[in-house]
């Protein structure tokens, strides 16, 4: 028998996976092929200072480093990189945002995540001479989290995991106080990491989710000077590959469908030529659904009556800096190694039993 049937392959599913196969756990997965899946367009930056306010994002103390040494890991057992340690460059276009950040300057929280110099010069040449200060954020990075998902997903069959592609059909799922079955599946548990899908799971459907729709531009820019740092003004301009640049994203919480939209296109478009001093190519236009959260904390719990039914989702526009650090709290939680924290545990929101 299996100890755990994951249901969505995405960045909680597969890091999950990751941390209970290093303590011997049997599982399987059901995955739709990452279907509308914000896994598979995310940029996957992790920046230690976000907002307008310029202010250290939670916990990252702790869950940045942690974040590092897990992806390096990950790195080493494919044979593949999937994250670099890159700086953000902030750009600021108005006296008021620069003098807001001068302002943080002597905050001790911030000791440590600030490169030194900001090369002012080389910016305005690239992104014009109406930027008129930033910043650069030294303990940042990104996963390259398509390419880890995908690669992940080989891994798994190598390894002769049960793998199903197919939607998950929650009829077909039983339920016993022992085990539970999913067509060819049977499993000590079932946990749920299913990203957006899970605002339609009926097993917890006392959380709440705030669904978003984001979309990003990838773009062909030659000569672009700034390939070893994620530029952000508004939007971010993310290296991938040779002369290929993320661009993005756009958050809508009032969408209609999960399709790329002219609209947003138009936007990003308009934001890119706005911030950047030399031409580029549009080569692509995708759109995927954020399963975020209220409270922007993860969602990690066990149901209120079914004790073999798990959840695991709402990593997120931070995911890649959250993933790691949950993913194995909650693999030694599961394995009784610890209770859950208390700000991500799902008991936060008063649940409904009928």
């Amino acid at each position: 028998m299996l100890d755990y049937i994951i249901i969505g392959q995405g960045l909680a599913g597969s890091l999950l996976s990751h941390f209970l196969l290093k303590k011997g756990k049997k599982i399987a997965f059901v995955d739709n092929n990452h279907k509308e899946a914000s896994s598979a367009i995310a940029a996957g930056i992790i920046n230690p200072i976000t907002g307008r306010n310029f202010v250290k994002s939670w916990r990252t103390d702790e869950l940045q480093p942690f974040a590092f040494s897990t992806y390096d890991e990950i790195s080493a057992l494919l044979g593949v990189q999937i994250f670099y340690s890159i700086n953000v460059a902030v750009l600021f276009r108005d006296i008021e945002t620069s003098n807001n950040w001068l302002g943080r300057l002597s905050d001790p929280a911030l000791e440590g995540y600030i490169a030194k110099e900001f090369d002012l010069n080389a910016y305005q040449k690239t992104f014009g001479n109406s930027v008129v200060s930033g910043a650069e954020f030294e303990q940042s990075g990104r996963c390259d989290i398509p390419t880890f998902i995908l690669k992940w997903k080989d891994y798994l069959k190598e390894k002769g995991i049960d793998y199903l592609q197919e939607e998950f059909d929650y009829n077909q799922l039983q339920i016993s106080s022992n085990d539970v079955s999913y067509k060819t599946l049977n499993a000590k548990s079932v946990i749920f990491c299913e990203g957006h899908a899970a605002e339609k799971n009926p097993f917890f459907s006392q959380l709440h989710f705030s669904p978003a729709k984001g979309e990003i531009l990838l773009v062909k820019i030659q000569n672009y000077p700034f390939k070893n740092k994620m530029a952000k003004d508004g939007i971010f301009i993310v290296h991938l590959k040779d002369d290929i640049y993320w661009v993005g994203s756009s958050y809508n919480r009032d969408f209609e469908h999960s399709k790329p939209s002219k609209e947003a296109c138009n936007d990003l478009i308009n934001e890119l030529t706005a911030m950047l001093n030399m031409p580029f190519e549009l080569m692509d236009h995708l759109a995927a659904i954020r399963p975020t959260i209220r409270d922007r904390k993860p969602y990690l719990g066990v149901h209120p009556l079914y004790n073999n039914i798990f959840i695991f989702n709402g990593l997120g526009a931070k995911g890649s800096s959250l993933g790691p650090y949950f993913a194995s709290h909650f693999a030694n939680y599961l394995n009784g190694e610890c209770v859950l924290d208390k700000e991500v545990n799902i008991s936060r929101i008063k649940q409904k039993t009928n």
